[in-house]
């Protein structure tokens, strides 16, 4: 396989800053809003909504660091040629 130029790290840095954006727009349109879509409006604690938030959050954020981290080795296995 011959060695990617300056375009696989292009394409590599476009996955990435798209990867990136996607997780940003899905905690800010699905995760901010999460009182009204499982908690139908009602009153409820905003301890409990906060800890819902947290904790997708933060399975989010692990989820795109290990995503990160496979698209890195791909590009680099490609990079190295093996």
């Amino acid at each position: 396989m011959k060695n990617m130029g300056l375009g696989g790290l292009a394409l590599f840095m476009t996955g990435m800053w798209a990867m990136i954006l996607a997780v940003a727009a899905f905690l800010v349109v699905f995760v901010a809003p999460i009182d009204v879509l499982l908690f139908d409006g009602q009153t409820s604690s905003r301890l409990t909504v906060s800890a819902v938030q947290a904790a997708i959050a933060i399975i989010v954020v692990i989820a795109l660091v290990f995503g990160l981290s496979k698209m890195k080795r791909i590009y680099l296995q490609r990079k190295l040629g093996k």
